[in-house]
């Protein structure tokens, strides 16, 4: 039995959806994101990669809660570009909603900066308990993403803080 061109051609289309479905199912299962409790208080770094604001960094203070299996908080802004932000760079940050799915974290976030505000998303991936790594994408800037956990300030021997 000879087999046409558009016969071997489906064939091997076949095998090849076949065998990458084998492999998400693989990858899916090799997945060892640990869960972590994400209420707490973290810093946010943003770094711009394109943008209005492309090379620009944001340090964020954000105050995270979950409940009922979605992520919610409140945050503001620390530092822009290692200063203090001026008042027409003081933002505030709200994740509105966000959700645990295939082993990331998205939270869907509202920024407001005087008379401008903006939507967007934040993507992570769990490193360890306190660190998460990803990218954000808002109405105006997209980037790199990590959160640090603020753990409790070490004081030193005279009384200051880190």
């Amino acid at each position: 039995m000879k087999i046409r061109p558009l016969s071997a051609f489906l064939l091997s289309l076949a095998g090849v959806v076949l065998l990458l479905a084998s492999v998400a199912v693989v990858q899916s299962r090799l997945d060892t994101t640990p869960y972590i409790a994400l209420d707490g208080n973290w810093d946010i770094h943003h770094l711009v990669q394109w943008g209005p604001y492309k090379t620009w960094s944001f340090h964020y203070r954000l105050s995270l809660r979950e409940q009922r299996g979605r992520l919610y908080g409140e945050g503001v802004t620390l530092l822009v570009n290692g200063d203090r932000p001026g008042a027409r760079e003081q933002t505030t940050l709200q994740v509105v909603d966000g959700v645990r799915e295939r082993g990331q974290i998205i939270a869907w976030v509202f920024e407001r900066n005087g008379d401008r505000a903006g939507r967007g998303a934040i993507k992570w991936r769990v490193v360890d308990a306190n660190r998460l790594v990803g990218t954000f994408a808002t109405t105006f800037y997209r980037g790199a993403s990590v959160a640090q956990r603020v753990v409790a300030d070490a004081v030193d021997a005279n009384g200051r803080s880190d």
